[in-house]
């Protein structure tokens, strides 16, 4: 879902949190601030970067990603922008000790390593995360793989909303990313429509996949399970907790895992929807409780 200005859809989504969940206040508290940096870089970067790249049907036919292969250094300017504005803030708000934020400060001065690190993120190198996290003593790569994320997934949304209708006339089936590969970390059911018809209000909830490193979202089965496809109704399972139905999760026994999913029919205004995985770490704790592995590992459902 994509909004005029991603710090105010930010700034709301915060707010319901902590009205209707106080208990996650101290976190949304502790996190809000980078949050809406993180809009305010993807608002101010909207008009500034370089021409996306070209829509490649063939390559999406055969299911390859649009930035597999593609030159990320074309947005290296665009990424020490969004390093300069967020990387303080990261450090603060992971509170990482001196020495090892004096060291990741230097490692991302360069843009090669930048680069590095967003290509490596791009193509799923692990091994590179890892390596690079032992290099600057930050002690386990989830952090560095948060923080990488911080620092250039602003890029890669704005990039996103430029393309516009280009993506939004792909026709994509797959569990990933059509724009980066990337799995999603939530998925949502289509708000209610307005029709031409006397402003009739009605329909919606198409399954959409909300992406975890870009933000694009793309239209997904509603009957199917994210990680392996499976559409058998007997070994999947939705899961709801204290009977709020808005807000789910959705498990597959099949290959074990699950993706979270809220119903945007009932919620008013539509929230953000990475802001707003902060506020279901219950259902996670829930997830976990129940023998399930997440689709994508994420900061919210790593917590205890």
């Amino acid at each position: 879902m994509k909004t005029a200005s991603a710090q105010k859809i930010v700034d709301s989504t915060l707010e319901s949190i902590k009205k209707r969940v106080p208990a996650y206040s101290e976190l949304a508290d502790r996190f809000g601030p980078l949050f809406l940096t993180k809009g305010k870089v993807r608002d101010d970067l909207l008009d500034k970067l370089p021409d996306p790249p070209a829509v490649d049907t063939a390559r999406l036919v055969a299911g390859v990603p649009l930035l597999i292969d593609e030159d990320l250094s074309l947005w290296v300017e665009a990424m020490e922008a969004s390093r300069d504005e967020l990387l303080p803030e990261v450090i603060e708000v992971l509170r990482l000790e001196a020495d090892a934020a004096k060291a990741l400060q230097g490692h991302l001065a360069d843009p090669v390593n930048l680069v590095g690190l967003a290509q490596a993120r791009i193509e799923g190198n692990w091994k590179h995360f890892e390596n690079t996290s032992v290099q600057l003593g930050i002690g386990h790569s989830p952090s560095l793989l948060y923080i990488s994320e911080t620092v250039f997934g602003p890029v890669l949304c704005a990039m996103v909303d430029g393309m516009g209708k280009s993506l939004s006339d792909i026709t994509w089936d797959r569990g990933y990313c059509p724009v980066c590969g990337s799995s999603p970390s939530i998925s949502y059911l289509s708000p209610k429509e307005v029709s031409d018809l006397d402003h009739l209000v009605g329909g919606g909830g198409k399954k959409y996949l909300h992406c975890s490193l870009c933000g694009h979202d793309w239209r997904y089965r509603r009957n199917a399970c994210v990680a392996c496809g499976n559409d058998e109704n007997d070994s999947r399972e939705i899961f709801y907790v204290d009977d709020i139905r808005y807000e789910r999760i959705e498990a597959c026994h099949k290959c074990g895992k699950y993706c979270l999913n809220v119903d945007l029919r009932e919620f008013e205004p539509h929230p953000h929807l990475d802001v707003v995985q902060m506020g279901l770490i219950h259902l996670d704790i829930f997830a976990r409780n129940n023998e399930l592995v997440p689709v994508t590992p994420t900061l919210w459902n790593a917590a205890d």
